[in-house]
């Protein structure tokens, strides 16, 4: 089993540039969250700090830096809905979907797929 490792929103946003470009520079990392207008020390210090956390690896690829994921998006997205499941919904898996369905946050095409998903889960379990 992979390994948890709590990531902060911000780390987040940069995960989700690195996983999307599979490795990534510093300059692309920038580009990808400059909507968040976080100055390019800010950038570092998260970097550095995913790095400490095993998140992250870096490899001085010169003139340029190289980050790599270290963990999987699939594990770290079930790791975080299993958090929030447990700490905002007490693990009640019913009341997350009916927050869902009740908050209008899902549209009729998203409720459907959630039922297929969920028919299928039941079907192999």
């Amino acid at each position: 089993m992979e390994r948890s490792v709590s990531l902060s929103h911000s780390e987040w946003l940069i995960m989700q540039e690195i996983w999307k470009r599979g490795t990534a520079t510093f300059r692309e990392i920038c580009d990808g969250v400059a909507a968040q207008n976080w100055s390019k020390p800010a950038v570092a210090a998260f970097l550095k700090r995913m790095e400490k956390k095993e998140a992250i690896s870096c490899e001085e690829a010169k003139p340029v830096k190289l980050y790599r994921p270290l963990i999987q998006k699939e594990a770290a997205v079930q790791e975080e809905t299993r958090q929030i499941l447990d700490r905002v919904y007490g693990g009640d898996v019913a009341l997350l979907a009916q927050s869902l369905v009740s908050s209008e946050a899902l549209d009729s095409a998203e409720v459907e797929e959630l039922i297929t998903l969920l028919r299928k889960g039941r079907e192999s379990s």
